[in-house]
């Protein structure tokens, strides 16, 4: 009796796909776009990538898929177009039940604000474009200094990548100034001292070689007792010490 229950509902899954895939697979050519529906992954919030942003991208390229037929419609051509928008990583394009396009799109994510000495204000993306800052505000490490937008995509993109993903880094670092090109410095959230890096050259090794410090000396000695802790020097961690003013 088991036995014939199961061949009996296994018939009744077939036959459901097989009608499944005759209205949705084998009339697909006759189905109408009913809508579009937008969804914007890990987007930030108030950011510049938005529903409406999405929407106008499609009117400015004359493209407006509702009442079409599904096959008239081409997803890879909606897809090409949005990829060439500097704000936008990826965007994926399919049809759900309800016969609405879904566009997914994954933002550009800033990484770095950088604040120039020449006035301009601005985000880096993880692309190394610029991203304006007046559609949104992001918590991030901020360059200050000598920074032009060429320097800061060849020279602070990855160092800025890296404090970012890093939890202690991006935790410890507020700041990187460019004084000049092989000068750059690092101001941490917490003590009083100024991070000297040098150039971002072997970056990573450098602040491994500050973390090891800081764990092995500054949590043992106090955060504020140095000025300045260089790491521009091969292999050396240099202190200043912090000079106190006597009093009578």
């Amino acid at each position: 009796m088991k036995t014939v229950l199961k061949l009996l509902l296994l018939v009744a899954v077939l036959g459901y796909l097989v009608i499944a895939v005759w209205r949705f697979g084998g009339q697909a050519e006759e189905r109408i776009c009913e809508g579009i529906r937008v969804e914007i992954i890990d987007s930030i919030p108030d950011g510049f990538i938005t529903d409406e942003y999405v929407r106008s991208i499609l009117t400015r390229n004359k493209i407006s898929p509702i009442g079409m037929k599904i096959c008239d419609v081409r997803l890879e051509q909606i897809e090409e177009l949005l990829l060439k928008e500097s704000h936008i990583e990826n965007a994926s394009c399919y049809y759900d039940a309800a016969s609405r396009l879904c566009i997914e799109v994954l933002p550009q994510q800033p990484v770095l604000h950088v604040i120039s000495q020449k006035g301009e204000d601005y985000y880096l993306a993880s692309n190394g474009l610029t991203m304006p800052t007046a559609n949104f505000n992001v918590d991030l490490c901020v360059a200050t200094g000598h920074v032009t937008k060429e320097f800061a995509s060849e020279h602070l993109l990855e160092l800025a990548r890296f404090i970012r993903n890093d939890l202690f880094w991006s935790e410890q670092i507020e700041q990187i100034h460019v004084v000049a090109p092989e000068q750059v410095e690092l101001y941490p959230r917490i003590g009083r001292h100024v991070i000297e890096l040098g150039s971002t050259e072997n970056f990573r090794d450098k602040l491994n070689r500050l973390r090891i410090f800081y764990q092995e000396g500054l949590e043992r000695v106090g955060w504020n007792k140095y000025k300045t802790i260089s790491l521009a020097y091969d292999n050396q961690i240099v202190c200043t010490k912090v000079h106190n003013k006597k009093t009578k």
